[in-house]
């Protein structure tokens, strides 16, 4: 299981703030609406708090108020953040049972974490289902696959979602985290040519990669070393590249070498590297 985050101390702030002035309301005998309960379990979110967040739910169905599509997306967006992927398909099944079907938004939220608990095939149903509602994924719904695909070792996958994207377009063209997290995975399986694609596509429409996606390619050529065809097509790249990008190939190469410098503190620098140093 993930690791909760833990949140910023404004959010702290925030979130006992709401619940104060939710008991003044309570005191002064103010009737509490759906936008309040909404708000306190929008505050609950922000503080990674399913717990509390589950019996303001209770509070609100006691106090005979209808639950909305966005209370139940709340609640689905809290459980997916911190890994409690069983009950996150709980208030999935729950919203349905309400008679309120997901949006879009919703389907987002739960296939992002679908791809994150490494539920893939779950994402890949969950997206197949929200077509078939006639729901439209835009790019964030796509990046989210993408990035699921790229972290379970599945660039080929990952590439044919991109493509669906640069097909479809509108709202689910690929933007550049799109494209970062597609060219990572493929240079990190050694997908060159593959990469090389995707930063063509990129070139198209407008999109310039960055630093670190140079710097992961000086890191696989690192790596690939200096025979075999992988090492060879890396080599292409990056002089295609450092020609197109001259000051984002710099800076990836400066990144490389603060990396080297921190990882091997002891390391003997060679005078090009001395040189190199002095005019970062």
């Amino acid at each position: 299981m993930s690791r909760t985050p833990f949140p910023h101390i404004s959010e702290f702030n925030s979130f006992f703030r709401a619940f104060k002035l939710f008991a003044s309301m309570r005191r002064h005998g103010l009737p509490a609406t759906l936008v309040t309960y909404n708000t306190l379990l929008d505050a609950c979110a922000r503080t990674y708090n399913l717990t509390l967040a589950e019996l303001t739910f209770q509070q609100l169905e006691r106090s005979g108020i209808e639950p909305a599509t966005r209370t139940f997306s709340i609640l689905i967006h809290l459980s997916a953040k911190v890994g409690r992927m069983d009950e996150a398909f709980g208030w999935l099944r729950r919203m349905e049972s309400a008679g309120l079907p997901p949006n879009d938004v919703t389907y987002s939220t739960i296939i992002n974490a679908c791809g994150k608990a490494g539920r893939l095939e779950r994402a890949f149903e969950l997206l197949a289902e929200m077509e078939a509602r006639g729901l439209n994924p835009n790019v964030i719904t796509y990046t989210s696959l993408i990035d699921a695909c790229s972290k379970l070792g599945q660039p080929q996958r990952a590439l044919a979602v991109f493509r669906l994207m640069v097909e479809r377009g509108g709202e689910a063209a690929p933007n550049a985290i799109t494209c970062h997290a597609l060219f990572s995975a493929l240079v990190l399986e050694g997908e060159v040519q593959l990469a090389r694609e995707v930063l063509q596509q990129m070139d198209a429409v407008g999109l310039r990669p960055s630093a670190h996606s140079f710097t992961m390619l000086l890191s696989q050529a690192a790596q690939v070393g200096a025979r075999g065809a992988s090492a060879a097509a890396l080599a292409c790249l990056l002089r295609q590249l450092s020609q197109t990008y001259p000051s984002l190939i710099r800076r990836a190469e400066q990144d490389e070498a603060r990396r080297n410098l921190e990882t091997h503190p002891g390391h003997r620098l060679r005078h090009g590297d001395t040189l190199f140093l002095n005019n970062l």
